[in-house]
Protein backbone atom coordinates (compact mmCIF):
# COMPACT_ATOMS: atom_id res chain seq x y z
CA UNK A 1 0.00 0.00 0.00
CA UNK A 2 1.40 3.40 -1.07
CA UNK A 3 1.74 6.20 1.86
CA UNK A 4 -0.22 9.60 1.25
CA UNK A 5 2.07 12.37 1.65
CA UNK A 6 -0.72 14.83 2.81
CA UNK A 7 2.21 18.00 2.13
CA UNK A 8 1.30 16.96 -1.49
CA UNK A 9 -2.16 17.77 -1.30
CA UNK A 10 -2.35 20.41 1.21
CA UNK A 11 1.16 22.38 1.13
CA UNK A 12 1.97 24.10 4.31
CA UNK A 13 1.11 27.42 4.80
CA UNK A 14 3.65 29.71 5.63
CA UNK A 15 3.09 33.52 6.05
CA UNK A 16 5.85 35.64 4.17
CA UNK A 17 7.70 38.13 6.23
CA UNK A 18 7.34 40.76 3.67
CA UNK A 19 3.44 40.38 3.27
CA UNK A 20 2.89 40.38 7.47
CA UNK A 21 5.48 44.20 7.52
CA UNK A 22 3.43 45.40 4.20
CA UNK A 23 -0.13 44.94 6.02
CA UNK A 24 1.68 46.02 9.47
CA UNK A 25 2.83 49.22 7.76
CA UNK A 26 -0.54 49.66 6.08
CA UNK A 27 -2.53 49.58 9.27
CA UNK A 28 0.11 52.29 10.74
CA UNK A 29 -0.51 54.49 7.87
CA UNK A 30 -4.44 54.26 8.28
CA UNK A 31 -4.21 55.10 12.10
CA UNK A 32 -1.91 57.98 11.40
CA UNK A 33 -4.23 59.28 8.49
CA UNK A 34 -7.45 58.88 10.91
CA UNK A 35 -5.38 60.43 13.71
CA UNK A 36 -4.32 63.63 11.56
CA UNK A 37 -8.22 63.82 10.13
CA UNK A 38 -9.92 63.69 14.28
CA UNK A 39 -7.29 63.79 16.48
CA UNK A 40 -6.01 65.70 19.30
CA UNK A 41 -3.79 67.59 17.12
CA UNK A 42 -6.00 67.41 14.07
CA UNK A 43 -6.49 69.57 11.00
CA UNK A 44 -9.51 70.41 11.64
CA UNK A 45 -8.87 71.11 15.49
CA UNK A 46 -6.45 73.67 14.04
CA UNK A 47 -8.46 75.75 11.94
CA UNK A 48 -10.39 76.10 14.92
CA UNK A 49 -8.17 77.16 16.95
CA UNK A 50 -7.32 80.01 14.18
CA UNK A 51 -10.45 81.02 13.97
CA UNK A 52 -10.78 81.14 18.02
CA UNK A 53 -7.31 83.01 17.93
CA UNK A 54 -8.49 85.67 15.46
CA UNK A 55 -12.22 85.99 17.60
CA UNK A 56 -10.02 86.56 20.50
CA UNK A 57 -7.26 89.33 19.09
CA UNK A 58 -10.58 90.96 17.99
CA UNK A 59 -11.60 90.96 21.72
CA UNK A 60 -8.19 92.47 22.75
CA UNK A 61 -8.86 95.46 20.35
CA UNK A 62 -12.38 96.25 21.33
CA UNK A 63 -11.16 96.21 25.16
CA UNK A 64 -8.03 98.56 24.40
CA UNK A 65 -10.39 101.08 22.68
CA UNK A 66 -12.85 100.44 25.98
CA UNK A 67 -9.43 100.81 28.47
CA UNK A 68 -8.27 104.13 26.75
CA UNK A 69 -12.10 105.81 26.71
CA UNK A 70 -12.21 105.10 30.31
CA UNK A 71 -9.03 106.16 31.18
CA UNK A 72 -9.52 109.08 29.45
CA UNK A 73 -12.50 109.90 31.70
CA UNK A 74 -11.28 107.96 34.75
CA UNK A 75 -8.46 111.50 33.97
CA UNK A 76 -10.90 114.00 33.48
CA UNK A 77 -12.71 113.16 36.96
CA UNK A 78 -9.35 113.14 38.53
CA UNK A 79 -8.77 116.48 36.90
CA UNK A 80 -12.28 118.10 38.27
CA UNK A 81 -11.80 116.60 41.08
CA UNK A 82 -7.99 118.17 42.13
CA UNK A 83 -9.13 121.56 41.18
Amino acid sequence: MRKIDFDDIFPARRFDKKIILIILAAVMVGVYIVNLMIGKRSFSRLIDLESDYAKLQERVILLKKENEKLQKEYFELKELEGE
